[in-house]
């Protein structure tokens, strides 16, 4: 099968359509090899030709200029015995090309392509200055082939600049987030000289003010990686092609955004929780753009999105050939999600969670200061052990609601309660310690249920049969159980399970909602009564019979409710309004001089000198953005100085214990309270602030 050797001649044949000659194939091949030039060389047949002439019988025809911008086709004899052949499709100088083997044989031309399909030319003349050959073509499409003569002399082609419009980014995949380019090949004539690369950066990024970056010699190599640019938020870059004398032309500036590059991630492995240290280990980041590896751990799963998702950095790491990390001061927080992140020098990180990718790993580890609560409903602290008693909701699959007895020295929950309430109720647990032995107290649905303190086991309800709602309790220290409701103060003698009343009274005229009627026992057998919407307190004397009278109205008011917002000193004999930061004598019931800090305070030493708490206020936000600090604040109410204390968590309540030791309920996550659950995770710790 024959095959079109080039292009052109589809385009000039046309000049001889209106023409014929009825040759058979026995006289059209002896025509075509009768003249041939059987001496001509192969090193004059070397270079550029373009036909500016064609004969057919006899009949010349020059061969003319399609597009006067662009010049002739033309064709090209190489070394490597390779020809090609360029013919212009348009006035913008686009071409098509074609690619074939040349040999020279006793004058003839022979071309042929990778499928063994051939032509010839025989060869009639070759000079320096003039190449003649014939060819046979089908030139008016009657079946026969004819014979033309093609006239050609050395060409130099118009450089025309195909190249810098191709100059762009790669799109290929493996370059989606590298500052990579590439463009066409130079295929001209001229003597090729180098491809130049500039660069500018910023958000005036231009030309006039671009440098060389590169410089690639190499003709076939089309393309340029920047592995060292600038970290500023916008690059820009050009192409200059330079040949033999001349600029053969220069690209558009290419602007990219370089916030619209992705950061690669790494894979991070499954860590390993050694005593008390976690090892985190991941693949070596392949990023050319690398700044540093971020580590990090977080109370949320990724990509999960929830009320107090708090995201911790824990270290940066710059050297990209550091593949792991130990983390020797683990988070106070129970199975913590650590991620690492790769930034590049742009500013860009990855994403926390690929389909492809595991970023983020879940670790099995709790700290042994966490006991196994992630809601705390209220507590009650034993005056004279490290013992603290939690009533809230488990951090299992149970989710139950227990009471926990907590060694804050061992660090051991001693005992969990047996039974469940089976409702809620809003008043705090207490410890007493009677004639029945020390003793938890839980108010649920109108009676107190009763465990051993030391085991948590139910012993028993107590029942005040004439009080329908308890809005506070109280065991006094002359042995009497006192209760208050909506309209009475009560006493109560108790045999065992068993209450009885001894006598009643009334204090408030006025119904006040939200069971928030307080009672304080302060010196020489007195109970103070009072609300926390009452500007006044009524102070009640209780005998050594457990009856009581009235003994008169008092100018306190009292902020007590289930969050415990009030305390009273016995050693130094006043009442604490926590919010406020008031202070009332219960010697001579006037107030006391305030204090500015701490802000939100929480506890009092035992010699009432110092005030305890922090200034996290519970409204502050306890997502990324909260301003809390792991902080303690101490404010001694002699010299009214202030102390700051760093500590491990962030401060809730702080007392001073029976061994004069500063303790603090701790979380290790930002919270707005014990109370709230942040995704099912206990982070709550106690810790010794001094």
């Amino acid at each position: 099968m024959k095959f079109k050797f080039y292009y052109f001649l589809l385009i000039i044949y046309t000049l001889f359509t209106s023409c014929s000659n009825e040759d058979d194939i026995f006289d059209l091949n002896t025509r075509f090899y009768s003249d041939v030039h059987k001496s001509a060389s192969a090193r004059d047949l070397l270079g550029t030709w373009a036909i500016f002439n064609i004969e057919f019988n006899g009949k010349f025809s020059p061969v003319p200029v399609n597009y006067q911008d662009c010049g002739r086709d033309y064709l090209v004899f190489l070394e490597n015995g390779i020809y090609k052949e360029y013919v212009y499709q348009n006035s913008d100088c686009t071409y098509i090309s074609n690619t074939l083997n040349w040999s020279l044989e006793n004058g003839v031309i022979i071309l042929s392509n990778q499928l063994n399909q051939s032509e010839e030319l025989a060869v009639t003349k070759l000079t320096n200055n003039e190449l003649v050959f014939k060819t046979r073509f089908d030139v008016d499409s009657d079946g026969n082939l004819d014979i033309l003569k093609a006239f050609l002399k050395p060409y130099t082609p118009i450089e025309i600049d195909l190249i810098s419009d191709t100059f762009a980014r790669n799109q290929a995949i493996e370059y989606k987030n590298i500052l990579s380019y590439t463009w066409d090949v130079y295929t001209g004539n001229q003597e090729f000289i180098a491809y130049e690369i500039y660069r500018s950066s910023g958000t005036n990024c231009s030309k006039s003010n671009a440098i060389l970056i590169e410089t690639i010699l190499d003709v076939n190599t089309a393309i340029f990686t920047d592995l060292l640019p600038p970290n500023v938020e916008r690059l820009c870059y050009f192409l200059r092609i330079k040949i033999k004398d001349n600029v053969l032309g220069e690209s558009d500036l290419q602007t990219l955004d370089t916030y619209t590059l992705e950061a690669t991630p790494v894979n991070l492995n499954v860590p390993q929780v050694i005593n008390n240290t976690i090892h985190l280990n991941w693949e070596k980041s392949e990023m050319p753009y690398f700044l540093y590896y971020e580590i990090s751990y977080s109370n949320f799963a990724p990509n999960i999105s929830g009320f107090g998702e708090q995201n911790i950095d824990v270290i940066k790491i710059t050297d990209k050939n550091v593949t792991s990390f130990i983390d020797q001061n683990p988070p106070y927080l129970e199975k913590p999600y650590y991620k690492i992140n790769v930034y590049d020098i742009f500013g860009n990180k990855t994403y926390d969670s690929y389909d492809n990718y595991t970023v983020t790993r879940e670790v099995d580890y709790k700290r042994d200061e966490i006991f196994n609560m992630n809601s705390v409903l209220s507590y009650a602290i034993n005056p004279n052990k490290p013992i603290i008693y939690f009533f809230g909701y488990e951090s299992n699959e149970s989710n139950a609601i227990k009471i926990h007895r907590f060694n804050y020295e061992t660090n051991k929950t001693e005992a969990i309660s047996d039974i469940s309430p089976n409702t809620y109720t809003n008043l705090p647990i207490e410890t007493f310690t009677s004639n029945y032995g020390e003793e938890i107290f839980l108010e649920n649905g109108g009676e107190l249920q009763v465990y051993n303190a030391n085991t948590l086991k139910f012993k028993y309800n107590l029942k005040p049969n004439t009080i329908g709602s308890i809005h506070d309790f109280m065991f006094t220290t002359s042995g009497f159980w006192t209760f208050t409701d909506s309209n009475h103060i009560y006493t109560y003698s108790r045999n065992n399970g068993n209450l009885t009343l001894i006598n009643k009274k009334p204090h408030f005229t006025g119904f006040q909602p939200n069971n928030n009627y307080s009672i304080f026992e302060i010196k020489n057998n007195q109970l103070l009564v009072g609300h926390k919407n009452e500007s006044n307190s009524i102070l009640y004397n209780i005998n050594s019979n457990g009856f009581l009278s009235e003994v008169k109205t008092v100018a306190i008011n009292i902020s007590e409710n289930e969050k415990r917002n009030a305390n009273y000193n016995a050693a130094a004999n006043f009442i604490i309004n926590f919010n406020e930061k008031q202070l009332f004598s219960t010697n001579n019931f006037s107030a006391l001089a305030s204090f500015n800090q701490p802000n939100f305070a929480s506890g009092v030493s035992i010699d009432g000198q110092n005030i305890y708490g922090s200034n996290n206020n519970p409204n502050w936000s306890v997502n990324d953005d909260g301003q809390q600090k792991k902080e303690a604040i101490i404010y001694n109410r002699n010299t009214q100085q202030i102390q700051n204390f760093m500590t491990k968590g962030y401060p809730h309540i702080i007392f001073e214990n029976y061994k004069g030791e500063i303790v603090s309920i701790s979380s290790g996550m930002r919270r707005e309270n014990l109370k709230n659950n942040i995704n099912n995770k206990a982070d709550i710790f106690l810790e010794i602030i001094r």
